[in-house]
């Protein structure tokens, strides 16, 4: 987890994991987490949480970094497909959104692409 400033800023960051982990356990016990074919992840979580400011009208969403890719605290930008995935992509380096991986599924599992 990044690491805090104060007390404001350690709530912050307990208050968004609690609600990107709900957006994630919702996703899977509703099987639409398996519709999403790629994995977008950031060097830091605030990097991830100024990418999830650019999602709006992608067909993606942010969730906790997958356990599937790093089983640790990060943000992660799950994406349909990969013309929405290039598109978002594009989309985040115009904005000056640090990108560290992008992850293709394979089965259960994610697999890092080569970009």
């Amino acid at each position: 987890m990044a690491e805090a400033k104060d007390w404001r800023e350690k709530l912050f960051f307990v208050a968004t994991g609690v609600r990107l982990h709900a957006k994630e356990y919702f996703l899977r016990l509703t099987g639409l987490f398996g519709r999403y074919r790629y994995c977008i992840s950031f060097p830091s979580i605030p990097e991830g949480l100024k990418a999830e400011k650019h999602i709006r009208g992608f067909k993606a969403v942010s969730v906790p970094i997958p356990d599937e890719i790093f089983e640790g605290c990060g943000v992660g930008i799950l994406v349909k497909d990969e013309e929405e995935l290039e598109r978002l992509l594009n989309h985040l380096k115009e904005r000056g959104v640090l990108v560290s991986g992008v992850f293709k599924r394979e089965g259960d599992r994610f697999v890092e692409v080569e970009r």
